[in-house]
């Protein structure tokens, strides 16, 4: 079962903002949304926090071996494509 979005960004149940607007009109597990419509909304905050990233416009070690992997993605399947998102947010989470 999904979690309520709260779970994720913090208990947020008086707050006015974005995060509340997005729950009163998608449901707090997004169960309004369908997929297409969330893998677009991950893909933009990806984008977002990419381009805040101040090595984004660096060349760093590995680029040329990542851009090999992501020109391959299309050999592993969905469901292990989905545990490496997980897998990288929760790097991602764990040094921000």
């Amino acid at each position: 079962m999904a979690k309520f979005l709260g779970y994720y960004c913090g208990n947020f149940p008086n707050e006015d903002g974005l995060l509340q607007e997005m729950v009163e009109a998608w449901g707090g597990t997004f169960e309004k949304l369908n997929n297409a419509q969330r893998l677009w909304m991950l893909r933009a905050l990806a984008e977002n926090l990419f381009e805040k990233d101040p090595n984004s416009e660096a060349d760093s070690e590995h680029d040329d071996e990542i851009e090999e992997v992501i020109e391959r993605f299309d050999e592993i399947p969905d469901s292990s494509k989905l545990g490496l998102i997980e897998a990288l947010v929760a790097q991602l989470k764990r040094i921000s």
